[in-house]
């Protein structure tokens, strides 16, 4: 990324509109959930996980809430998370299953995991810190 691009402060994959502050990744124009379903989603980035349209190492901040992750995208998340950013995963605890394993295996950084409660649910919080 070259001096004149800026980077983007946080990225929701998935997102629709929940932080105030985020640009939003969804293939869908509007709201699926919620009060303002069919509304439009705020600061929308037209795209799907595999495939972000954004440069590298453009994004201070990602989080990542109940959204299937496959190898190729854990890669992009990877491709685009800046140098000393922060990742962000939320997914719910089935069965024992560590929903994070093969993220933990993919990206390098220094890891804090644990068990939240979030909107009724038990999920596991894996968050990665990347090295400057």
């Amino acid at each position: 990324m070259n001096a004149s691009t800026k980077t983007i402060p946080l990225l929701d994959i998935g997102g629709e509109g929940r932080y105030v502050t985020a640009l939003n990744l969804n293939p869908n124009a509007v709201k699926t959930l919620g009060p303002e379903k069919g509304q439009p989603i705020p600061k929308r980035l037209n795209g799907r996980i595999e495939h972000i349209p954004l440069p590298d190492n453009s994004v201070q901040m990602v989080v990542v809430e109940r959204t299937p992750l496959t190898n190729e995208a854990i890669d992009e998340i990877n491709r685009v998370i800046a140098d000393g950013g922060t990742l962000v995963f939320r997914h719910v605890v089935a069965d024992e299953a560590n929903p994070h394993q093969r993220v933990r295996e993919r990206i390098e950084g220094t890891v804090d995991m644990e068990d939240i409660e979030l909107d009724g649910q038990q999920v596991q919080q894996l968050v990665i810190r990347r090295s400057e």
